[in-house]
């Protein structure tokens, strides 16, 4: 793969950029009012996560008037999602040209900043945002957009009381430990955000050094000379295949369960703004069929990660391959497949995400009153795909529902802005392609329950409100004439 450099005068052309967008910003900015935000201790909103979703949204609901909102992030500041961790593919996944949320301010898109720094002829011959590029991007927006985040923070507790009472955030941090308080807590952590790695039993007895999910923060380098085998055939296996081969490697092999790699992508079809913005009006029915078969069809492992894995001679893909059992023989592992027993030194689950609430600590204490998919539906649609049904079921507003309070409670206002929205929501409100209608769908749903809890006290502000404009009665006084210019002598 090609590797892009900035152009010579990168850095002043991105200053220039930045003066556009904050002239874009006051020229669409209104009087740039802030309604609501810190009262006694307690924030209008607490954003959960630094990547792509927690930052755009930020920056909406700054654009909407509300301040003081906190972004706290469990990496780094810098971070910004993760690409810099198992994200390790090269480019993105989804095109370049895919819609973003500006807020009024084009100047701060994907696309500006990337002619800012690389030039537009190297936009043009562009396919995918290279993955190093779009965390640039991101740490950018973060700055330019000028939100806060509150780094290397983890939640340990997300605490509610009365209906309307704050929801209370327990914290560790370099600093130690410490509470926020917030009407609203956006929950925008990512793919693993309403659940945790899945590890499938039959690896879970082997040693903990021989085995990986492709999430784990792996050291690659130590796999230099190992042979590998990879369980699941998503992106994700090939990438993290290509990672390791790329690191030395002996051999890696994927396997797949399926006859073959699946050659219609679902998601292509998603990417239009009248699914992203109105997916919430399916019926439930129509939610859990689309879903159902969107988990049947699958989509492809995309071409460039396919070619990356392949450009290796000791790479190799098997399809019809389930594994049917694993076993630590005290040196290696042995994988029985349709195929043979193939051993290898260390295997990779690229087996994906479990929806499971309560293995989040953030939800640890409201998740058995959160309501599921599966208190939704029939035991038979259960039974269709009971890892779907494990999702929660959320309001249109991606607020989760309590299943002894379903009409007041305070889990409405922890707002599910990740993978947990899936079939609630759209599987793309969070993501990338997603975001212009998801952001801006739970931006205006905040806004409106802010301004509703505080419907009294700014009805108050308004019959209080005397402050003069300053009219004057009578004849608009007239403007002073300017001195009278003598007139020259003609010399003729």
């Amino acid at each position: 793969m090609s590797v892009l450099s900035p152009l010579p005068d990168a850095a002043a052309r991105l200053a220039a950029l930045e003066r556009e967008a904050a002239h874009q910003s006051a020229l669409s900015a209104g009087d740039g009012r802030s309604w609501v935000g810190e009262r006694d201790g307690v924030h209008p909103v607490v954003i959960v996560g630094a990547g792509q979703a927690g930052l755009v949204l930020a920056r909406g609901l700054r654009r909407r008037g509300i301040d003081d909102v906190v972004v706290i992030d469990a990496a780094p500041a810098d971070a910004t999602g993760p690409w810099t961790t198992y994200a390790r593919m090269h480019t993105l996944r989804t095109p370049k040209d895919i819609a973003w949320p500006t807020w009024g301010t084009p100047a701060v898109s994907p696309r500006a900043w990337f002619e800012a720094v690389y030039g537009v002829e190297a936009w043009e011959a562009l396919e995918y945002f290279p993955t190093t590029a779009w965390h640039g991007f991101l740490q950018w927006y973060r700055e330019v957009s000028s939100v806060l985040t509150v780094g290397s923070t983890r939640v340990t507790a997300l605490r509610t009381a009365g209906a309307d009472d704050p929801l209370q955030l327990d914290l560790t941090g370099p600093d130690g430990d410490w509470t926020l308080t917030a009407r609203h807590v956006v929950l925008a952590t990512g793919i693993e955000g309403a659940g945790g790695r899945h590890l499938p039993p039959l690896l879970r007895s082997l040693p903990a050094d021989r085995v990986f999910h492709t999430h784990d923060d792996i050291d690659f380098d130590a796999l230099a000379g190992l042979r590998i085998g990879v369980l699941g055939a998503g992106t994700g296996a090939f990438d993290n295949a290509a990672t390791a081969l790329e690191h030395g490697a002996a051999s890696v092999e994927v396997h797949m369960r399926r006859p073959a790699m699946p050659q219609v992508s679902p998601y292509r079809w998603m990417e239009f703004a009248g699914l992203i913005e109105n997916y919430g009006s399916f019926t439930d029915a129509q939610k859990w069929e689309f879903n159902v078969h969107l988990s049947a069809v699958d989509q492809p492992a995309t071409q460039n990660a396919l070619w990356r894995a392949h450009a290796f001679d000791s790479f190799r893909f098997v399809t019809s391959s389930p594994w049917q059992h694993v076993e630590w023989t005290g040196s290696d592992i042995a994988v029985t497949t349709p195929h043979g027993i193939r051993n290898y030194d260390v295997v990779f689950a690229a087996t994906g995400i479990a929806a499971d609430l309560a293995q989040r600590p953030e939800l640890v204490e409201v998740a058995p009153d959160a309501a599921l998919w599966s208190d939704r539906l029939t035991p038979e649609a259960v039974a269709q795909n009971p890892g779907l049904a494990a999702f929660p079921y959320l309001d249109d507003d991606f607020g989760l529902v309590s299943r002894t309070s379903p009409e007041r409670s305070a889990l409405s206002r922890i707002h599910m802005f990740n993978h947990g929205a899936r079939i609630s929501q759209g599987m793309l409100s969070h993501q990338i392609p997603g975001l212009v209608g998801g952001a801006t769908k739970l931006a205006a749903a905040l806004s409106r329950r802010l301004f509703e809890h505080r419907a009294d006290a700014l009805l108050a502000e308004y019959l209080a409100y005397d402050v003069p404009v300053g009219v004057h009665i009578g004849r608009r006084a007239q403007a002073p004439q300017p001195a009278a210019t003598p007139e020259v002598a003609s010399l003729s």
